[in-house]
């Protein structure tokens, strides 16, 4: 872990977690999206990230164990997902800003307009939104 990095300080609960973690094991970590961006105090309802607990880069520095526990992982939340109502779970993996793999999933739920693509899915007026649990 790093000390420095975003993503281990959710592995270590030092980031305020709506719900805290969903999914623990020795192998990954998942959870709700905090808030974003600061000072936001709402989230999109469902949108998850799934994170390996080692802190890797991207894909290709899994091992085989960790690589299979996350697309496992990210079939069973989806499957979650889409049975709680949503229409389509969209998966993203960029990168950018914290250098720890994390893939988001981002449900597209009933009710959202058509010419909503899936990178606002979250941000256009009537998204479904709820306050902050921790």
């Amino acid at each position: 872990m790093s000390e420095d990095c975003l993503v281990c300080q959710e592995h270590r609960l030092e980031v305020a977690l709506p719900g805290d973690h969903l999914v623990a094991t020795e192998d990954l970590v998942a959870f709700h999206l905090p808030p974003w961006p600061p000072p936001a105090e709402d989230v999109y309802l469902g949108y998850l990230l799934l994170t390996p607990r080692r802190h890797v880069a991207g894909f290709a520095d899994l091992k085989e164990a960790e690589s299979a526990a996350v697309g496992q992982c990210i079939s069973r939340l989806s499957r979650a997902l889409e049975t709680l109502g949503a229409e389509r779970v969209y998966l993203a993996v960029v990168g950018h800003g914290v250098p720890h793999l994390h893939v988001h999933l981002i449900p597209r739920w009933p009710g959202t307009p058509a010419d909503v693509s899936w990178f606002p899915v979250d941000d256009w007026q009537g998204a479904p939104r709820g306050l902050r649990r921790s």
